[in-house]
């Protein structure tokens, strides 16, 4: 387009002068034609240079609020887009302010938006090719143990030789995306008298209860729960329809004559653990039995954490059809849980590790973490 020859200024003025003098002479004097000073007039009239100084000032802050409101509108619609979506991490939350900005809003406004650094906008992972091998690894095990988190995922991961400290297994873990969903916090409560009766050893204290679950075609299971307190070994996980105190008698009959008779056996107020027939046998083999006091489960707390494990990790993770079915799942479960499972409270070791260890140590007088 062509830049006009007079600003609006300098026309307000030429038609000051041609109020005041000839037209012709104004025309002549300035370089222009009539036609153009009486086409001026029609345009401006009798503006004065203040008032269209002020015109123009009002037609500058209307093309500005124009802008801003344009701008609104689009980021309204951009958010709405946005919204749709689930946006949780940084990097998913960069990504929208990237689709933002291709959609015409400026990078500082979609950063402030999302709440997103700028610098991040061009910044890309560059994740060393080498922890790209553990990345797959870990999520193998994750799918394969949902109930896992990185620390335990980093003992697998150290078994098959690939050796990780605890703050860069966190951090290739939080990267990747892998999590843990959380679970439902309980109240807590506090006794002076947690756990009477401490294990101190092997085979000193046993402890027992019942988790109940169904089967898809409605049968229901009932599983008698069997753990050594001082191993964390499971000794037996009994599943059937009905378990009366006869049927605890014979399964405690059962893991006795392979590992021999514990000390105590520990277990809460159920009809089956004070049944007549199961109280007379343990009088008869020397066992002592004790109960924890009603309405507190924590002084049992070792089953009872074994109950929530064997729950969240193989009850709610299957599906079973029959009772068959599940009995067969939850033993190899059950194996796994004492073979290849790390525990916390054995310095991330399996029972069957930790009691070679414990052994190893009556043999030789060596200290076993614990």
């Amino acid at each position: 387009m062509k830049r006009a020859r007079f600003s609006d200024e300098q026309i307000v003025r030429i038609l000051q002068e041609a109020d005041r003098s000839p037209i012709a002479e104004v025309a002549k004097r300035h370089g222009v034609s009539e036609p153009s000073i009486y086409s001026w007039r029609k345009k401006f009239g009798d503006l004065g240079t203040d008032e269209l100084k002020r015109l123009k000032q009002l037609e500058q802050e209307n093309s500005r609020l124009k802008k801003i409101l344009a701008e609104r509108d689009l980021e309204i619609e951009v958010m709405k887009e946005i919204g749709r979506k689930k946006v949780v991490s940084v990097q998913d939350r960069l990504e929208q302010a990237r689709y933002a900005v291709g959609r015409g809003i400026s990078q500082r406004r979609a950063c402030t938006l999302l709440s997103v650094a700028r610098s991040g906008l061009d910044y890309r992972c560059k994740m060393a090719v080498k922890d790209q091998p553990i990345v797959a690894a870990m999520r193998q095990y994750s799918e394969q143990y949902p109930r896992y988190g990185a620390r335990r995922i980093r003992i697998f991961l150290r078994r098959d030789g690939l050796v990780l400290g605890r703050d860069r297994a966190a951090r290739i873990w939080a990267g990747a995306g892998l999590q843990v969903p959380a679970k439902r916090t309980r109240k807590r409560y506090r006794s002076q008298n947690r756990q009477p009766h401490v294990a101190t050893g092997p085979n000193e204290v046993w402890a027992y209860d019942f988790v109940f679950d169904a089967c898809a075609n409605g049968q229901k299971l009932k599983c008698l729960t069997l753990i050594d307190e001082f191993t964390k070994e499971s000794l037996r996980i009994d599943v059937a329809g009905s378990i009366k105190g006869k049927r605890v008698v014979q399964v405690l009959e059962e893991v006795i004559a392979e590992r021999g008779y514990p000390k105590v056996l520990r277990s809460d107020n159920g009809p089956e653990f004070v049944s007549t027939i199961l109280l007379e046998w343990a009088v008869e083999r020397g066992l002592h039995n004790l109960h924890i006091e009603p309405g507190k489960p924590w002084q049992n707390g070792t089953n009872e954490s074994f109950n929530g494990k064997f729950r969240d990790e193989c009850l709610a993770m299957n599906w079973f059809h029959s009772r068959a079915h599940a009995k067969v799942i939850i033993e190899v479960w059950r194996k796994h849980y004492n073979l290849i499972r790390p525990h916390s409270s054995l310095d991330y070791q399996t029972p069957t590790e930790f009691v070679a260890g414990w052994q190893k140590e009556l043999i030789t007088g060596a200290r076993v973490s614990r």
